[in-house]
């Protein structure tokens, strides 16, 4: 495979982002990967790879480009205290900044960005991530095919941009899956995801998993092979179904 790294521009900056993509292809499917609030590292930059080796374009976009591109220490210990500098900048990118921020990634892979043609698009989103997955596919449904939170947190707040309410607008296969007592996403909050992705109808799935917070992560303290292992496999299955046609790349506009 071949990877870099790129600026895309977006209407608030440039925005960077690692890519990696399969070499000896014409045109392949793509997933962007949301990062978690810790910001871009080594453990996204595997995922991607993991993609990538599976026959995806992996695009991993710098959600923190606004406020300067930075990356924070991950909670690997338990004891960790999260760096409030990381909560800002949290709290501080909006899902209507990705639901701009998507269209110019599309429009930079439409125009051959990456070096091949990328067709549809599946998006995952970790952590903070989660939200921003869902809000890309809101965002851009001529594009992107399907989508997937795992153990996304601030999926519900008291504000009218709540991001549970997405699930009303979705339209593609969506998948979320919910970490076991999880401070970020407590029990009232994944009934309430549960009950609007059910209204929605059976696009979207949801599954709670007896795994922490993070589970996703090796080097954490909480990582979970087993529930790791559940979503990578349902998230390729998923992508396999929505993303792969006789025909790349697919014409958008």
């Amino acid at each position: 495979m071949k990877e870099f790294d790129v600026e895309i521009p977006c209407a608030d900056g440039a925005m960077p982002a690692f890519v990696s993509v399969p070499e000896d292809v014409e045109s392949c499917p793509g997933v962007v990967v949301y990062m978690d609030v810790f910001g871009p590292r080594e453990e996204l930059y595997d995922i991607c790879r993991h993609f990538t080796a599976c026959g995806y374009a992996a695009i991993l976009p710098q959600l923190f480009y606004r406020l300067g591109s930075p990356v924070f220490p991950p909670t690997n210990r338990r004891s960790d205290v999260v760096d409030p500098l990381a909560q800002e900048a949290n709290a501080a990118t909006t899902i209507d900044m990705t639901m701009r921020d998507v269209t110019a990634i599309v429009a930079f892979l439409d125009h051959g960005g990456v070096g091949i043609p990328v067709g549809r698009l599946g998006t995952i989103g970790y952590c903070m991530g989660g939200r921003h997955a869902l809000a890309a596919a809101v965002a851009a449904p001529q594009a992107i095919a399907a989508a997937v939170s795992a153990h996304g947190g601030r999926l519900v707040t008291d504000g009218a941009d709540s991001p549970h309410l997405l699930l009303e607008r979705i339209q593609v296969e969506t998948y979320l899956a919910f970490a076991h007592d999880d401070e970020t996403c407590p029990e009232t909050h994944q009934q309430l995801l549960e009950r609007t992705a059910a209204a929605a109808g059976s696009h979207i799935r949801c599954e709670r998993l007896a795994a922490h917070h993070g589970w996703s992560f090796v080097e954490r303290w909480c990582f979970d092979r087993k529930a790791s292992d559940r979503v990578w496999e349902h998230s390729l299955q998923m992508f396999r179904r929505t993303l792969w046609t006789p025909h790349e790349p697919v014409m958008r506009g």
